[in-house]
């Protein structure tokens, strides 16, 4: 059981380092019918974040940010507002130092 957990966590950990730019998730919301847009240079400077992402579509969306230090990630995923807030679940999960903050499906779409 050991051994199938270290493989994931390896696989997981090679598709993002190899696929974790804002340019790869840019196109995969694209793909899913999102709005995108990208933060500014200002805006990640900011937070301490490298690069962030932001997809609309109808009702759901999701921010994709990139952090340059996993403490900044903790900090930025443990101070968010999320639940109901406006009719609408909004939720945060962190892998790494890539935040994802937004609906539900928006999250889904994103990873």
């Amino acid at each position: 059981m050991a051994i199938v957990a270290v493989i994931a966590l390896v696989a997981i950990l090679g598709v993002c380092l190899v696929a974790c730019n804002a340019e790869s998730y840019e196109k995969k919301l694209e793909k899913a019918g999102y709005t995108v847009t990208s933060m500014t240079s200002d805006e990640t400077k900011e937070e301490g974040a490298e690069w962030g992402v932001v997809g609309i579509k109808g009702t759901d969306m999701v921010t994709v940010v990139k952090f340059a230090k996993i403490d900044d990630a903790k900090e930025f995923e443990s101070n968010v507002p999320t639940g109901g807030i406006g009719g609408y679940k909004i939720s945060v999960e962190r892998i790494g130092s890539i935040v994802y903050y937004g609906t539900e499906a928006g999250i889904k779409a994103a990873k």
